[in-house]
C-alpha cells in the first residue's frame, strides 16, 4: 500500500475567520474534482491509444453487455436484467480489490487530496486505474447492452419479440411494441415485400400520437408467389388493443409458408386458427391476394374492414361486400359463410383497405360517404391518401387508423 505524506500542509484552519473555512474548503473540493476528472481522462486516453492492453476487460464487458441487451430485448424481466447488471459491477468492484486493492487505495487518495494536493499527481494515477478504469469498463458495457438488443431485434425468431414485447407492455408502455410493428410495418419493408409487383401507399396512425396501435398492415410474398396485402384492425385500442395486433402479425408470419394456391378466406380463416381467444378481442380484416401476372385480385374481409376497387374510369365497388365474414381472435370466422371475391385489376385501377378509424373521418359508420369520396377522388393513390389525412378526427373521439392503396405497376 503506498505511503502518504504531506497531509497536515493544510490542515489547519482558523475557525474565527468564515471566510478563510469557506476559501479553504473550495480549495478542497476543487483538489478532489480535479484529480477525479483527470484520472477519467487518462483512463478513457489511455484504453483509446493502448486498447490491447485492456483487451481482456473490455472483452468481458463487451460480452456482458451483449448478453444483457439480448436478455432484456427477448422479454427477460427487468428485475432480472438490472440483476445482471448488478451483479457484473459487484464483480468488477471485488475483481480490482482482489488483484490490486485499487479501491483501498483510491480511499486513502480522496482523503489525502482532501488534506493536501502534495501528492496530487499519484493521487490521479491512482483514480485513473479504480474509478478511471471502471468507467470506461461500465460504458463499453452499456454499449454492449445496446448493440445486444439491436442484434436480438434483427436477428432473432419473430416470436421470441413478441413473447418480449408482451412481457415488458406493461412496463415499458409499449415501446417494444410500436419498435416490432415498425419492423412490419415500415413502408420501404412493405416495398421490398411487394417486389416491384405493385405501387403501394401505406399507413398506420395511433389514437394517442407515439402510442402503439390496435391498426395494422401487412405485405408479404404468399408462398406461390402471389403477393398478400392485408389492414386489420383490433377492436377498441391503446395498450391492449396493441398487445393483440402484434399476435396477429406472429401469425401470418405463421401461415406464410402455407399459403401457396390457398384462397385469401382461407388464409384469414388460417390466421384466425392461430389467435388466442383469451382476451375476447374481435379483429376485423381485409386479406387480399394479387397475382402481378394475371392480374387476379382475391378478396375477404372479416366484420366492418373495408376495401373498395377504384376503376380506371372512375367506378368505385365495395370488394366482397355481400357475405363478408365474422370478425378474426374468436376462432369461428372459418365456421361461418365468409366471401372471397375475385375480381381482374386492369391498368389504372386502384384498390383500398380502409379501417373504421378512416372512413369514420367522413362521417361516424358512414361507409356511403367514403365511397362518395373515392368516386369524386378517382383512381388517384397519392390524392387519396392526402383526401383521408386532410379529413379531421370523427366526433366520436381519436382512433387507431390505418390504410393501404395499390395498384398495379403501369
Amino acid at each position: 500500500m503506498p505511503q502518504f505524506k504531506g497531509q497536515s500542509n493544510d490542515s489547519v484552519i482558523n475557525q474565527g475567520q468564515p471566510d478563510s473555512v469557506l476559501s479553504e474548503t473550495s480549495k478542497r473540493l476543487y483538489r478532489e474534482a480535479e484529480m477525479i476528472s483527470l484520472g477519467v481522462g487518462r483512463a478513457l486516453v489511455d484504453t483509446a491509444k493502448h486498447p490491447l492492453d485492456k483487451l481482456p476487460e473490455l472483452s468481458t464487458s463487451l460480452a456482458t453487455g451483449l448478453a444483457l441487451g439480448a436478455a432484456s430485448r427477448l422479454g427477460a424481466p427487468g428485475r432480472l436484467v438490472a440483476a445482471g447488471v448488478g451483479t457484473a459491477m459487484a464483480t468488477k468492484f471485488a475483481y480490482d480489490e482482489l488483484t490490486g486493492k485499487r479501491w483501498t487505495q483510491f480511499g486513502h487518495a480522496v482523503k489525502d487530496t482532501w488534506h493536501s494536493e502534495a501528492n496530487l499527481e499519484r493521487n490521479i494515477d491512482i483514480t485513473k486505474n479504480s474509478l478511471g478504469s471502471f468507467i470506461v469498463d461500465s460504458g463499453v458495457g452499456a454499449v454492449g447492452m445496446k448493440f445486444g438488443s439491436l442484434a436480438a431485434s434483427r436477428f432473432a425468431p419473430p416470436a421470441l419479440l413478441v413473447k418480449g414485447a408482451l412481457n415488458r407492455a406493461d412496463s415499458d408502455g409499449g415501446i417494444a411494441i410500436r419498435s416490432l410493428q415498425n419492423r412490419w410495418e415500415n413502408p420501404v419493408v412493405l416495398q421490398k415485400q411487394a417486389a416491384g409487383r405493385i405501387e403501394l401507399i401505406s399507413h398506420t396512425e395511433p389514437a394517442a400520437k407515439g402510442a402503439a396501435s390496435g391498426d395494422l398492415v401487412r405485405v408479404a410474398k404468399a408462398a406461390d408467389g402471389e403477393v398478400l396485402i392485408a389492414a386489420m384492425d383490433v377492436e377498441g385500442h391503446g395498450l391492449n388493443a396493441a398487445k393483440k395486433a402484434v399476435t396477429v402479425h406472429a401469425a401470418i408470419d405463421k401461415v406464410l409458408p402455407q399459403t401457396g394456391n390457398k384462397s385469401a378466406s382461407d388464409i384469414l380463416a388460417m390466421i384466425d386458427q392461430r389467435l388466442s381467444t383469451k382476451d375476447e378481442l374481435s379483429v376485423t380484416a381485409a386479406m387480399l391476394k394479387y397475382d402481378p401476372v394475371t392480374g387476379k385480385l382475391q378478396t375477404a374481409t372479416a366484420s366492418s374492414e373495408f376495401a373498395f376497387v377504384v376503376r380506371s374510369n372512375g367506378v368505385v365497388k365495395q370488394l366482397d361486400a355481400e357475405v363478408g365474414g365474422l370478425g378474426l381472435g374468436t376462432d369461428m370466422y372459418g365456421s361461418f359463410p365468409r366471401g372471397n371475391e375475385v375480381i381482374k385489376l386492369s391498368k389504372g385501377d386502384t384498390v383500398v383497405l380502409a379501417s373504421d378509424g378512416a372512413f369514420d373521418r367522413f362521417g361516424y359508420g358512414k361507409v356511403q360517404a367514403f365511397q362518395q369520396f373515392l368516386e369524386k377522388t378517382g383512381p388517384k393513390p397519392e390524392q387519396i391518401r392526402q383526401g383521408i389525412l386532410n379529413q379531421p378526427q370523427p366526433e366520436a373521439g381519436a382512433d387507431d387508423m390505418s390504410f393501404v392503396i395499390f395498384r398495379p405497376i403501369e
